[in-house]
């Protein structure tokens, strides 16, 4: 089944990646890095109600959480590369 979503929905589902972007709680301690509240907070759970609305999946980046700031001993520093490489591809 094909659905067609208008600019405006297009525009709600970038601004509420951006708020998700913005608003991704550390996995070291479960804050959320942009209002220091812990777990999902009202921007982000607002935010995932617009995807929800629409049926549609946000965008995941690698090391968004920020999983090396967990002090996990099979830490190897793997992630760094392709934060990396996803970094470079937002910014051009």
């Amino acid at each position: 089944m094909t659905t067609y979503l208008s600019e405006a929905v297009r525009d709600q589902l970038r601004a509420a990646q951006s708020q998700l972007d913005r608003h991704t709680p550390s996995s070291a301690d479960g804050q959320c890095p942009a209002c220091g509240v812990e777990g999902p907070c009202p921007q982000r759970r607002a935010a995932l109600r617009v995807f929800g609305r629409y049926g549609c999946l946000p965008r995941r980046w690698p090391g968004a959480t920020r999983p090396e700031r967990v002090q996990a001993s099979s830490w190897s520093g793997w992630l760094d590369a392709a934060v990396e490489g996803v970094t470079a591809e937002r910014l051009s």
